[in-house]
């Protein structure tokens, strides 16, 4: 097991940061990148945008989202029992009794999301998911007064759960959707830079916001960063665990590489080029056939300014959107190095515009 690789991870996903409340994850981005660039800033949506060798041509961007999915406090009853509207795409059956993090003024605080025991409930509904408006969190206050003082409403929360090893090369955790994308391309970014007489691209690490709310910082930092070529990276179903379907899925393994996206949202060019640079160097990969919209931040980035030439790459991801996503830390460094070695392939002659 890469013991640098797993304490960068164990970094990244020990900072909370949904959805529009990403500022303590980024704050660790920041520390993670200032070795490998020549320059970081932040842009004024939070997008933090490295660069190393910025005169360089082509411009390249790799970019992962930092956020996660969480809560955001909105009433607080008289007994002291919160509220929450949910950040990001929660599937209810997975909430209760799971304990939560509010980030509040005063320090973390601890909380449970409770719902109605399953004994209580009426016969005939005992088969039939909870709904998130029939869900409360409980940090044991016992009055609105209480509870105000210690969680203001619009505090925000996350999931508590945090990284841990499982079985070899497996780790666990929340917000690994995208923590996982967002170390491997701060771990490609390392590999470059120790490469540097190599480099002819400039090249632009952007850790974007707001993934989970609309793709919304992949779109703006693409738009400022004006990149020539844009490799995203996130997860992607795995379909090694029950109950999943190869025939809808494709055959996508923890531990089989990254899984490189083929179909009309990405580049043509790009994706053959990613699978060239993979089969001389030897890396393990995968497909993603996708006929349509990828449902991550190559989406907008393809479209953005006159058009930018995409490319994906998917880290197999298990549970993915609850308290317990599995990945797999080869796939990790995998993917960070069949990235390095894209970049550093890439000149100012090259091209990839459709023949």
């Amino acid at each position: 097991m890469d013991e640098p690789l797993l304490q960068r991870l164990q970094r990244l996903t020990a900072a909370p940061g949904p959805s529009g409340f990403e500022s303590e994850v980024q704050a660790v981005v920041r520390r993670e990148v200032q070795s490998y660039t020549d320059e970081v800033r932040t842009d004024i949506h939070g997008n933090v945008i490295a660069a190393l060798n910025p005169s360089g041509r082509p411009r390249i961007m790799l970019i992962a989202h930092c956020d996660e999915l969480g809560f955001l406090i909105r009433y607080i009853d008289e007994q002291g029992y919160l509220y929450f509207a949910p950040i990001g795409g929660f599937d209810p059956a997975t909430l209760p009794g799971s304990r939560v993090t509010l980030h509040a003024p005063g320090g973390p605080v601890l909380g449970v999301i409770g719902c109605q025991a399953v004994h209580l409930v009426e016969a005939e509904d005992r088969g039939k998911a909870p709904q998130l408006s029939e869900m409360w969190i409980d940090i044991g206050a016992t009055s609105q007064e209480e509870a105000r003082a210690l969680v203001p409403l619009g505090t925000h929360g996350t999931r508590a759960a945090q990284l841990e090893s499982l079985r070899g090369d497996l780790v666990v955790s929340r917000a690994l959707d995208n923590r996982a994308g967002l170390c491997s391309i701060i771990e490609a970014l390392r590999r470059i830079h120790a490469r540097r007489e190599q480099l002819k691209a400039g090249v632009y690490v952007v850790s974007a916001v707001q993934e989970e709310n609309g793709a919304r910082g992949s779109h703006t930092s693409a738009y400022s960063v004006q990149p020539d070529i844009a490799l995203a990276v996130d997860v992607t179903f795995a379909s090694d665990h029950p109950q999943t379907s190869k025939a809808r899925l494709g055959d996508v393994r923890l531990g089989g590489g990254p899984g490189i996206t083929l179909g009309g949202y990405v580049n043509a060019g790009v994706a053959q080029r990613l699978m060239e640079v993979a089969k001389e160097a030897g890396i393990a990969f995968q497909y993603d056939i996708s006929s349509g919209s990828t449902g991550t931040d190559n989406d907008d980035i393809q479209i953005t300014r006159g058009g930018i030439a995409t490319g994906l790459l998917n880290i197999p991801s298990r549970y993915m959107h609850t308290g317990s996503e599995v990945v797999s830390l080869t796939d990790i460094d995998t993917t960070a190095e069949l990235m390095a070695r894209f970049v550093l392939s890439l000149d100012e002659d090259v091209s990839l515009v459709p023949e």
